[in-house]
């Protein structure tokens, strides 16, 4: 039996975006998604019953952040053995809570999810597969709690943006039809099991959230030394920053707020309510707090 694929690392939305834009994903693309819901482990958001032993989120109130990221990477690992021991070599390649975009199951591999939706061949014999997006918690009376709503809209939207072969849209079809869901987003119950994603995520309730607008999100930077900010990127700039370039200069060891990083600029902006933001930097002038 082949090792299981497996990461087990948690991104913020800035991470996540950065990561899927440098992602290898090989000679075959992912083509459509398909949404599910954990159920077990349920969470505080998204509960199946009152059984506190199962909650994602239990007892973490007096933890650090860094707790909370162990603790949760240990649950994580035990649902990969959980799959191991259902004889699986793969899993879901991402799972989301309210804080992070979880990497399960590498995106270049075919994922193990959803049964005939995680991968067809067409009359050509051409592979196409799906990238499977675990949403903790059960959603059969709830929606996605704000955060995560946020957190799945990047993920989904960062991999549109990545892949440019699927659409923010759902096609009504048969059960396992993959290949009506093909360059879309799909569900877990249009495949095998009617309560996945929960009742509560249907098609009319997800597609919106998914489609919405991103709100910027923000990562701290420290800045390494004198640096002036661009009014816009551009590649034919010296990376050293000169007088004709921008208004605003940053000192050694100021901390911005980065909301994005595209082609070695980092996008700031002076506080994380400040959407329009100030401006570019080099890549080089700043490293993650």
């Amino acid at each position: 039996m082949a090792p299981f694929a497996y990461i087990g690392r948690p991104l913020t939305n800035t991470e996540f975006i950065q990561y899927v834009r440098g992602y290898n994903f090989g000679p075959i693309l992912p083509s459509f998604v398909v949404i599910h819901n954990s159920a077990n482990p349920d969470a505080s958001w998204a509960k199946l019953n009152n059984n506190p032993a199962i909650k994602w989120d239990r007892d973490e109130s007096t933890l650090s952040t860094a707790e909370i990221i162990d603790k949760r990477t240990e649950q994580l690992a035990k649902i990969r053995d959980y799959y191991i021991r259902l004889g699986w070599d793969s899993g879901p390649h991402l799972f989301i809570d309210e804080r992070w975009i979880w990497l399960f199951t590498p995106m270049a591999v075919v994922g193990t999810h959803a049964k005939s939706g995680n991968s067809y061949h067409d009359s050509a014999g051409h592979l196409h597969y799906s990238i499977g997006i675990e949403t903790v918690g059960w959603f059969g009376q709830v929606g996605w709690p704000a955060p995560m709503q946020i957190l799945i809209r990047t993920a989904v939207q960062s991999l549109q943006k990545r892949l440019a072969n699927f659409a923010i849209e759902y096609h009504h079809a048969p059960t396992n039809d993959p290949a009506a869901h093909d360059h879309s987003i799909s569900f877990h119950s249009d495949y095998n099991k009617p309560s996945c994603p929960g009742a509560y995520i249907t098609p009319s309730y997800a597609i919106p959230i998914l489609a919405a607008p991103l709100v910027p999100s923000y990562i701290k930077y420290r800045i390494l030394a004198p640096c002036a900010v661009f009014t816009s990127r551009d590649p034919a700039a010296p990376l050293a920053p000169g007088p004709n370039h921008g208004q605003t200069w940053l000192a050694p060891n100021d901390i911005v707020n980065v909301g994005d990083l595209t082609d070695g600029w980092l996008w700031i902006s002076p506080n994380a309510i400040d959407p329009p933001g100030i401006g570019f930097i080099p890549s080089s002038y700043a490293n993650p707090v």
